[in-house]
């Protein structure tokens, strides 16, 4: 192989390590601001004074409306001009900032008890960040799988929290149950996607040395432990231990892949 060629394939390189780069730079800028909004919410609207609790429900009402145009707007303009792809990016931004103040502006005026609709949305933010970062480190199997364990630890401890409860106790088991319908069909898609050389409708959603065994080995814990804890909520605890486990240990998996 010529020098010619090695340094060209040693400058695409670095020019891809650099958008990877920049791509984290821009989620953990966007995830700050986001918190820092929230974190002005909370102080204003759930624990601030009257006035500005009146006032922070105006900004919010707007915010909420305002965010779903562009979201709404976004989406359509981005999938009408699809060709252009510097205008499809910047439709993307606008979608999924009008999607953020739709989101949070609705969760919180809805659920203002004990600021429950703010700290749910300080959590959000939070899970959804980490998961774009890793989105733009591993690989795309490795944000599934990631994605689906962290739902269903989440659902096994908002089932075995509500397990005495009266009134969440048979909507949390619904939820479970949908939980594992989705899983259901995750591991149907991937099965489709594994027959398609990682492919689904023509859009690659896995590598090319994707293991199915390790995405397949996740989805079906992730199930079975959606399943036991909507059966036995008592043993929600050591569930959520092991599907942390099986968490961690598939996160190092695709770490040393990448080494």
């Amino acid at each position: 192989m010529s020098s010619k060629k090695i340094s060209q394939k040693r400058a695409e390189k670095e020019r891809q390590d650099n958008r990877v780069l920049n791509r984290i730079y821009y989620v953990f800028l966007l995830g700050l601001a986001a918190e820092c909004f929230l974190f002005l919410v909370y102080r204003g609207y759930a624990w601030g004074s009257v006035g500005s609790l009146l006032v922070w429900h105006k900004v919010l009402v707007a915010l909420t409306w305002l965010g779903l145009a562009a979201l709404v707007g976004g989406v359509a303009v981005g999938v009408w001009k699809k060709e252009n792809r510097k205008l499809r990016t910047i439709m993307a931004w606008t979608a999924g900032v009008g999607a953020f103040f739709f989101v949070s502006g609705w969760m919180i005026t809805h659920f203002f008890t004990n600021a429950f609709g703010t700290v749910a949305m300080c959590i959000l933010v939070a899970v959804l960040a980490v998961l774009a970062l890793i989105y733009f480190l591993y690989q795309r199997e490795c944000t599934l799988s990631t994605a689906m364990l962290g739902g269903a630890m989440f659902s096994v401890w908002l089932r075995g929290a509500t397990m005495h409860s009266d009134m969440w106790r048979i909507p949390v088991i619904i939820g479970c149950v949908l939980v594992v319908a989705v899983l259901a069909a995750v591991i149907y898609l991937t099965d489709n996607a594994r027959k398609a050389d990682g492919k689904l409708w023509g859009v690659r959603v896995f590598s090319v040395e994707c293991d199915y065994r390790i995405v397949y080995a996740a989805l079906a814990v992730a199930a079975a432990g959606v399943l036991l804890a909507a059966v036995l909520p008592m043993i929600s605890y050591y569930l959520m231990w092991a599907l942390g486990v099986v968490l961690f240990a598939e996160l190092v998996y695709y770490t040393t892949k990448l080494m």
